[in-house]
């Protein structure tokens, strides 16, 4: 009993500090990047310097695209840490993600046993997306844990009567603070456990006393910010807030909701939840087929439902569906759980394995080639760093298929782990310093402030550069979106100084008459930016 128990938090400290170093290492190592990162730390910069912490602002203007929750820890970071530094703001997503890999050690030890718990945290700690998501400054990797925590409370009032109201009342308390991060998608666990329940024909276990006590203590948790939020930010806010921001995605789609085609996550999920990704099908083909534990039943309706939810609904992003990457997790863990006890070779894993390996030599060759630098010319600067990486990532998977074709299943397992930990550590530190120049505002907006004295004023044409508000560090810069305004700028007598797009600077001489000279200019992801001035 004391050997298994040494062994357990062995096991469970290996895969915390493995964790640290994906999560934490490097994590202020490049600037804010455009578009999420810096509206965010702009967001939370706002609503510390203003003191208004239940209405956000972007701008000077009401925010009403996201919930508060984040930026309040997002403050609390910059409290702590006692600076407003890239490290901060990246810091509560980061430890969201930490958390969440342990807690999916948890959950698949309360599932099934601690070897899936065991297996499932490094899956999900080093599968391509989820860690570098968490690595950002965005929301989805602490809503992913708030939905985990969740689903793990609804569970455990599920499996015991004893103390079903306290995980039920835990439950609403995760389920109202998930609300208060990305909005009423949090309730998603709901129909998850719904169905689940009545697949189990235990539909009694929903629908009872304790569950509406925690449903409705999530609803206190919400009004309690929702009410003067909508109070403070008056009708147009309230309309957003709870229909625009909802129903807007679900249904309606368009541009400002990112509204993509019906297949659209078919493709991007596997390529996310890269390598794992190669185990999946096996997964789903044996468990549907022969369905063993309530516990596997559970995370197919748990994977199956959000991916769903989503696929039909018109706005779709990447990281729009994290709250599945646990389930899929332990639904592969459960499998490479399998076979650790098995003196049969898997055809299953084993045809993963040879195909991932097979893919990284084909990708070598093309990259050796150089074929893809052809298509795409912006990778020809990185032609040695692709092929470095590439190189590991085959020899780690030629080894990892080696070992379990000599049925050394844990070495297997632990090798290509440990070239995936490689990979991600691999991005931290080598990827912020050559394209931090190119995503980057800080150098334009530094550049910028040089050329301006204090009372000057900055202004931007037709677009909304957050990184430019974020790193000129102004507490408020106007947007001009008509002719009429920008004429009576440019004719003021003060200085002012205008960030426009190279592509509107043109239209803007002509409309304008005026013969304008850039000052200085930048292209920072897709914005090809000038400065101008009237003076």
């Amino acid at each position: 009993m004391r050997d298994h128990l040494w062994a357990s938090r062995f096991h469970f400290a290996t895969l915390f500090f493995i964790g640290v170093a994906i999560f934490l290492s490097n994590l202020g190592g490049r600037d804010l990047w455009e578009p999420d990162e810096t509206r965010y730390a702009v967001v939370a910069r706002e609503m510390r310097e203003s003191g208004n912490w239940i209405l956000p602002h972007l701008n000077g203007r009401i925010y009403a695209d996201k919930p508060p929750l984040f930026f309040w820890l997002v403050n609390l970071s910059v409290f702590f840490l006692g600076e407003d530094s890239e490290l901060a703001n990246r810091l509560p997503s980061a430890l969201a993600g930490l958390l969440a890999i342990l807690l999916t050690f948890f959950f698949g030890v309360k599932l099934f046993n601690f070897r899936v718990g065991f297996i499932s945290g490094f899956i999900l700690a080093t599968c391509f997306f989820f860690p570098q998501i968490s690595r950002w400054m965005m929301l989805d990797s602490l809503f992913t844990l708030l939905f985990l925590l969740t689903l793990y409370c609804f569970y455990c009032g599920f499996e015991k009567e004893e103390g079903r109201r306290k995980c039920f009342l835990f439950a609403g308390l995760f389920m109202g603070l998930g609300v208060l991060t990305k909005g009423p998608v949090a309730f998603l666990t709901l129909p998850i456990v719904l169905i689940f329940n009545l697949l189990q024909q235990e539909g009694k276990k929903f629908w009872n006393q304790d569950l509406l006590f925690g449903f409705l203590l999530s609803l206190a948790i919400v009004f309690i910010w929702l009410i003067p939020a909508c109070w403070l930010g008056g009708e147009a806010y309230r309309d957003k807030i709870l229909f625009g921001q909802t129903l807007g995605r679900l249904i309606e789609g368009g541009r400002h909701f990112h509204a993509k085609p019906f297949f659209f996550y078919f493709i991007r999920f596997p390529l996310e939840f890269f390598p794992w990704i190669v185990f999946l099908p096996a997964v789903f083909f044996f468990t549907l087929k022969d369905v063993k534990s309530r516990s596997e039943i559970f995370l197919l309706v748990w994977f199956i439902t959000v991916f769903l939810f989503f696929t039909l609904s018109k706005g779709k992003k990447d990281n729009y569906i994290l709250p599945l990457y646990p389930a899929a997790a332990m639904l592969v863990g459960v499998l490479w759980d399998s076979e650790l006890d098995s003196n049969k070779r898997s055809k299953e894993l084993l045809a993963g394995l040879i195909s991932l390996t097979s893919l990284f030599l084909m990708i070598f060759v093309l990259a050796l080639l150089g074929i893809p630098n052809r298509s795409y010319p912006v990778i020809e600067p990185y032609r040695l760093l692709v092929l470095g990486i590439i190189s590991y990532l085959l020899t780690g998977s030629l080894l990892s298929t080696l070992f379990f074709m000599k049925r050394r299943r844990w070495a297997s397992f632990i090798c290509l782990v440990m070239t995936f930990t490689f990979f991600h550590l691999h991005l931290s530190y080598a990827f912020p310093h050559k394209m931090n120049e190119l995503r980057s505002m800080r150098p334009f907006s530094e550049r910028i402030l040089k050329r301006m004295e204090k009372e000057d004023e900055l202004k931007v044409v037709f677009f909304s550069p957050t990184g430019l508000y974020y790193y000129t560090r102004r507490p408020f810069t106007e947007e001009i979106w008509s002719q009429d305004r920008l004429i009576k700028v440019f004719q003021s007598s003060d200085r002012v100084f205008w960030v426009v797009q190279k592509g509107d600077l043109d239209q803007l001489k002509k409309d304008l008459r005026v013969e304008i000279s850039p000052i200085d200019q930048a292209k920072v992801g897709h914005w090809d930016m000038v400065l101008i001035s009237n003076r």
